[in-house]
């Protein structure tokens, strides 16, 4: 196996017993390790040598000062405990201008720090005026009064920050200096360079470079055809032995989420085998982010504020809680039943209310029962009293409730313990705070703390620039070599004005110094390195990207591959046995009407919703939804009709008794949708709001009033014979149950059928061999006496009736035939009524058979949520009843 790194570099100290001072953390483990394995095996201990990174060195030197009494006792903030210090201080700052700002006080804290740290590593104390270059600039001023208080506020704490303790360490004198190696790639800035030769007798470890004329590079389309193929090359390189692959993201912020997923895809490491990775990335994730800590901080702000529908699903399947597995159907229920309140966002007292009643005895229902009693999230408190209430807390959660941890979760967990230290150690620089404040800062806590999983010593690196120096690698991918990183792209600080950063040379600023830089770079990267490979790609989300300017040559550009080719380039397909019908057992040969609908509008349809019957989760509504009003008014005209049973007594009503029988039956709808929706466990009028509601009684009357002027005026008396009455019709084998909204009675005896729309359809979709309003149709088979049918359109403007029958004394006096209204379908009503019957029979017999093909009628794909199920977008145009109409699937 190649050794992480060229020892040949450090043998001279190391072989001395000298320190080794490397930039960052991971070169120095990295010398650490290849040191450590090329001794030989028969030997019973290994000196570990003397390697660290500076910084980590400089502060145990400071450390060193302190216990000595060299420096005056000091305490270091930690940077979460800088930032926390830097927020108060700007919210302080608005308060006492005008008390409003658009700033955000994290993000400003966070470029505060950076831009102070900033003048501290480059020496600006140096320069005479520093603090007049800042006067011209109205968020550069405002900075210069943050960082004065700043200043003051370490002064009261007794406090100091990292490169203060820099600054501290060259006034020490009369002192030995040690011998020090120091690798020199990437350079450091002046403060800690300037430290160590104060300190040290340092030798700089010079990186080998290897120059080339050319800078070849491959081009890829886009950025994701780029990184798959860097994740494909990486999988085919870990198969060779004692190979060491490297793949360097010059845009690593960007590009790292995306890679690691095509990685995945490669080592089939995406669903059971997730943590099985074989991959080290050079940069973890906040310890925040990570699934088990993710769904914690989830579970404890629930206690705080209501969550929405997604984080709601996503606490009731997290693995890490105890209640995930307990009763899963019962648990279907219950996310049915709530999804059924229509709330965007679901409290802890909704739901331990529903838990009651659907599961009493399960996990979820007294750990709801127990933090809802509790009374220790209340009150203010110290950020150390509030770090062991969510040490209680984690224990009422039972977090992790998962009965085997593997090794990653393991190393999560092992964090736990210092990351509420760490909360508690704000209290040195925060006041007193709720609970809701205290979870906000473990959240940021959390956060700050960057997961790095132990992964195998020989798995396949990703690095960003920095972090690939000082490696050696049997292979390299450079991946993203774009105009804006290569070098890297101009970085302004927005809190220190442009002429200090001139004046103090920061390298971000000077395109000769970024020149520069990149180019050493990419000297040290091919001698680090067997086989180095450069890309770069073409366009990036549909817009034009340009390669590096460094890039001299491209030597060939690399057509993009589809996911489905390289998926289907994986897997071996097997062909599918023929589909065959299968008939509805008896004993289940029952529906409704929508059954005979769904079977109309398409086969496939029909077979999913009243056969395989799959729960769709409703969707959350503002105000009353379209259901709950429809029930409202069917409510409300079936109350009032029962009152007023026929038009004689519907024409003694004047105008205001008329109203006031109207606001009666409307007020008795609304209080037995109250009582409906309590049954199921909530409040409609605690959920819409009391002005709504008034609004919807309101708009009831508004739409009811003029519907009932419409049935005062109708031609020929009649009364209602039936309302909402159930009954039952057998069609071929299969037995439907009906429920008319009303049947009339006219005054020559007939009957006739109502059905109540806010919008009616037209008269052609009663039509046809697959009617797509087929209810009306099917009452008119209920009864030999009806002799028509209409649709009551109520929402429209002037409401009016849309029949079908002959003498129905609905329309005006030239009323057209039978004849005419079915455009010559049928003369006589028994001839439109066979008609009928033998249409519906054959879509119920259709049904009973099996018949489920995909073949939507027109328009029937544009309401529809089977789209993904039935892939009708896939079907060729010939196989479809009309080919063009999905384009409102979805």
């Amino acid at each position: 196996m190649l050794p992480a790194v060229d020892l040949t570099l450090f043998l001279p100290f190391l072989e001395r017993r000298q320190i080794i001072l490397t930039p960052g953390k991971r070169l120095a483990r990295d010398i650490t390790r290849s040191w450590v394995a090329q001794q030989p095996s028969n030997q019973s201990a290994v000196i570990t040598p003397r390697v660290e990174a500076v910084d980590g060195w400089l502060e145990s030197i400071w450390s060193e000062c302190i216990e000595l009494g060299h420096l005056p006792s000091l305490r270091l903030l930690s940077h979460q405990q800088e930032l926390v210090l830097w927020q108060q201080i700007i919210k302080e700052d608005i308060a006492e201008s005008d008390g409003f700002s658009l700033m955000h006080p994290r993000a400003a804290a966070s470029r505060a720090k950076i831009a102070r740290d900033r003048l501290l590593l480059f020496q600006a104390e140096r320069l005479e005026g520093l603090w007049n270059f800042f006067q011209f600039d109205e968020d550069c001023s405002v900075f210069a009064r943050w960082a004065q208080r700043f200043e003051q506020r370490l002064l009261q704490l007794d406090a100091t920050t990292r490169y203060n303790t820099y600054q501290q360490l060259l006034s020490i004198s009369g002192f030995e200096k040690e011998a020090v190696g120091l690798y020199a790639a990437p350079k450091l800035a002046p403060l800690p360079q300037r430290v160590l030769e104060h300190l040290c007798q340092v030798t700089v470890i010079e990186p080998p470079c290897r120059q080339q004329d050319e800078v070849v590079a491959v081009a890829f389309p886009s950025r994701e055809d780029e990184l798959a193929a860097a994740a494909e090359w990486a999988f085919q390189n870990s198969q060779q032995e004692h190979s060491r692959t490297a793949i360097v993201l010059l845009d690593l912020e960007a590009d790292r989420d995306q890679l690691e997923y095509r990685l995945r895809e490669q080592f089939d490491c995406l669903d059971s085998q997730y943590n099985d990775l074989p991959v080290n990335f050079s940069t973890g994730m906040p310890l925040g982010t990570t699934p088990m800590y993710r769904d914690l901080l989830l579970a404890l702000e629930w206690e705080t504020r209501p969550l929405g529908r997604t984080d709601w699903l996503a606490l009731l399947r997290s693995p890490f809680l105890p209640f995930s597995q307990e009763y899963p159907q019962k648990t279907l229920t219950l996310i049915d039943q709530q999804f059924r309140m229509g709330s965007a966002e679901i409290s802890m007292a909704s739901t331990l209310h529903m838990s009651t009643v659907v599961m009493p005895e399960s996990t979820l229902t007294t750990t709801l029962r127990t933090l809802r009693s509790s009374r220790q999230q209340l009150g203010v408190k110290s950020l150390t009293d509030w770090s062991e209430v969510l040490r209680e807390r984690l224990g009422i959660w039972q977090w992790p409730a998962r009965a085997s941890l593997d090794s990653i979760e393991y190393q999560q967990l092992d964090r736990l313990d210092s990351s509420l230290d760490a909360l508690a150690d704000l209290a040195m620089v925060l006041p007193h705070q709720t609970f809701d404040s205290a979870l906000t800062l473990w959240r940021a806590v959390l956060n700050d703390a960057i997961f790095q999983p132990k992964t195998p010593y020989d798995s396949v690196q990703v690095m960003g620039p920095l972090e690939a120096l000082g490696g050696q690698y049997t292979a390299m991918w450079i991946c993203g070599a774009q105009q804006s990183t290569l070098p890297a792209k101009r970085r302004i600080e927005p809190f220190l004005p442009l002429p200090l950063q001139k004046a103090l040379e920061l390298p971000e600023t000077d395109e000769q110094s970024r020149h520069d830089a990149a180019t050493l770079m990419l000297e040290i990267w091919r001698a680090e390195s067997t086989s180095l490979t450069m890309t770069y790609h073409e366009s990036d989300a549909g817009l034009p990207a340009k390669p590096s300017a460094l890039i001299t040559k491209t030597t060939e550009s690399r057509a993009a591959v589809s996911l489905w080719s390289r998926w289907y380039a994986n897997h071996a397909l097997e062909p599918m046995p023929p589909e065959g019908a299968v008939p509805v057992p008896e004993g289940h040969r029952t529906g409704g009407t929508s059954l005979i609908k769904d079977q109309a509008a398409c086969p496939f349809r029909a077979l999913v919703k009243h056969r395989l019957r799959p729960t769709s989760l409703a969707t959350s509504v503002i105000g009353f939804s379209s259901a709950e009003r429809g029930a409202l008014l069917h409510e409300a005209l079936f109350r009032f009709w029962r009152e007023v049973d026929d038009q004689q007594r519907l024409n003694l009503l004047n105008g205001e008794a008329l109203q006031a029988t109207l606001d009666s039956a409307i007020l008795g709808a609304l209080q037995d949708l109250q009582a409906s929706c309590e049954r199921r466990g909530f409040s409609l009028r605690e959920r819409v709001g009391t002005a709504c509601w008034d609004l919807e009684h309101a708009y009831c009357r508004q739409v009811l009033l003029p519907w009932l002027h419409l049935e005062q005026n109708r031609k020929g008396s009649f009364r209602v014979a039936e309302a909402e009455q159930a009954h039952r019709l057998r069609l071929g084998d299969l037995e439907l149950s009906l429920r008319p909204d009303r049947v009339d009675e006219l005054e020559d005896g007939r009957r006739m059928v109502i059905d109540y729309k806010t919008r009616a359809p037209a008269r052609s979709q009663w039509m046809g061999a697959r009617p797509g309003e087929p209810q009306l149709p099917l009452y008119a088979l209920l009864d030999d006496k009806i002799e028509g049918i209409a649709f009551a359109s109520m929402a429209e403007q002037p409401p009016q009736f849309v029949g079908l029958g002959e003498g129905l004394g609905l329309s005006s006096p030239n009323e057209k035939s039978l004849q005419q209204q079915t455009k010559g379908v049928a003369e006589q009503w028994q001839e439109l009524v066979e008609a009928w019957r033998g249409s519906l029979t054959a879509l119920a017999n259709d049904f009973i058979a099996g018949n489920a093909r995909v073949d939507p009628v027109s328009g029937a794909c544009r309401y529809c949520d089977l789209a993904s199920v039935c892939r009708v977008r896939q079907l060729e145009p010939g196989e479809m009843n009309r080919a063009g109409e999905v384009e409102g699937a979805i």
